[in-house]
């Protein structure tokens, strides 16, 4: 489960959720903070018996208790049998449409689970970036996607678009390392008659296109720099210049940026503190494993075959499973793609990360004798114990702590499997603990 569903009115009643509250009166402020920070909560709330007083009265409250416990809880006010409309706020959307209350909440909560299963995977990673992407629902300013080539940063950038409050509202993206400066400029900005040489007719750029919707630019750091500065420009100004142009044009548009390079230093201070309030780190797929089988299998439905990954030869799982990926999924499709023509996949080294971690691993040992006089019994009891608790942590998120399941997993009791829950979070937390104070 990545969000919890909490309906708030009559006619929600009976709607599919892990909460039922009869009326707005009725929501229990402890009961909401009191179900922790480790999962979104979304309140559905039928809110068409309510005056705007009572309603921005309760908005208030709702807002001042989200802030001062910092839970992750958001709230939906639907507005059913009305003129169609939408407000949004940090931590809440307004929802006015003709349809009915139960209409739009069936329309919102299925077009969140739509576009979240369009992210394949069920690995850690994934699962704490989905929930992010379910916060980020109800943000509206600028997010900046971290990943590397061919991680899927234009498939994550067009479902935060179509999640957020300009959903229903125009996307356009450019990859802005695959246009030469002098085009890439008229593409963003358009051109007035006559500006140049060739200029028979008024252009109308991206930028313009993407009034009031959302514009993603891709490879953000291979914009050239004075194109940087227009674009800071068109944040702090919300207007921009056509090329050839002496009046400004106003608008309103949210940019989504990518990289590939975490720490790019092509971006300009000033820019990337402007774009990058959200950062949302796509995680490598080498990283992330355990999603191979999902999006080999995702892959060979979608082409109308009946074969699963479970069922390939097992020199091949290996193969696919071992593969370093330096080009991510990307990659791994084109792999699928050779092993569908040539029922064989020749271009991936079978040479595991494992090889690299254990050397680096070594090294480390040696480092700390050195260092601090740490015996290697020392350091592997403690690279065990990591690993150990990193490991239960991570398959309880994804199991949903489900404590049979995990016990089928490791080969312990249940009551094992707590307790080691118990001390691996401890654990955590102190070594999290010591690396802020380092």
């Amino acid at each position: 489960m990545l969000y919890r569903k909490i309906m708030v009115g009559e006619n929600l009643e009976s709607m599919q959720c892990e909460m039922y509250f009869e009326s707005l009166f009725d929501v229990d402020f402890d009961y909401l903070v009191g179900l922790g920070k480790e999962m979104p909560t979304i309140l559905f709330i039928d809110a068409s018996k309510y005056s705007e007083d009572v309603l921005n009265d309760w908005i208030f409250a709702f807002t001042n208790i989200i802030l001062i416990n910092n839970n992750p809880i958001r709230a939906f006010i639907i507005r059913g049998y009305s003129e169609e409309r939408q407000e949004f706020k940090g931590y809440y959307r307004v929802l006015s449409s003709y349809k009915s209350p139960r209409q739009i909440v069936q329309e919102i909560t299925s077009s969140i689970d739509e576009n979240l299963d369009k992210i394949i995977g069920n690995s850690n990673r994934v699962l704490q970036m989905k929930k992010m992407i379910v916060l980020s629902m109800f943000y509206d300013g600028s997010i900046m996607i971290l990943g590397e080539t061919g991680s899927g940063k234009n498939l994550l950038a067009e479902i935060i678009a179509k999640l957020s409050p300009r959903g229903s509202r125009p996307f356009y993206s450019i990859n802005c390392a695959a246009i030469p400066e002098n085009l890439l400029e008229s593409e963003l900005f358009g051109y007035k008659k006559g500006a140049f040489t060739g200029a028979a007719a008024e252009k109308v750029g991206l930028i313009e296109q993407a009034n009031d919707g959302t514009l993603f630019l891709d490879e953000i750091g291979d914009m050239p720099l004075n194109l940087q500065a227009k674009i800071l420009a068109i944040t702090e100004n919300r207007e921009f210049f056509k090329i050839g142009a002496t009046k400004p044009i106003k608008v309103d548009v949210r940019f989504i940026t990518a990289t590939n390079r975490y720490d790019d230093a092509a971006i300009r201070n000033d820019l990337r503190y402007r774009l990058s309030a959200v950062k949302v780190d796509l995680a490598p797929l080498r990283e992330r494993k355990t999603d191979i089988p999902q999006i080999f299998d995702a892959i060979l439905e979608k082409k109308g075959y009946l074969v699963k990954f479970e069922n390939i030869p097992q020199d091949l799982k290996e193969r696919f499973l071992s593969y370093s990926y330096p080009g991510n999924v990307r990659e791994l499709i084109n792999m699928i793609e050779e092993y569908l023509a040539v029922n064989d996949v020749v271009q991936a080294s079978v040479n595991s990360s494992m090889s690299k971690n254990v050397k680096l691993l070594a090294e480390e040992a040696m480092v700390a004798r050195m260092l601090n006089g740490t015996t290697y019994k020392d350091f592997l009891q403690e690279v065990y114990k990591s690993v150990s608790h990193e490991l239960l942590v991570q398959r309880s998120e994804v199991l949903g702590n489900n404590m049979n399941e995990l016990s089928k997993e490791f080969g312990l009791t249940t009551r094992r499997i707590r307790d080691l829950l118990a001390e691996a979070n401890s654990y955590i937390k102190d070594h999290s603990t010591e690396v802020d104070d380092e």
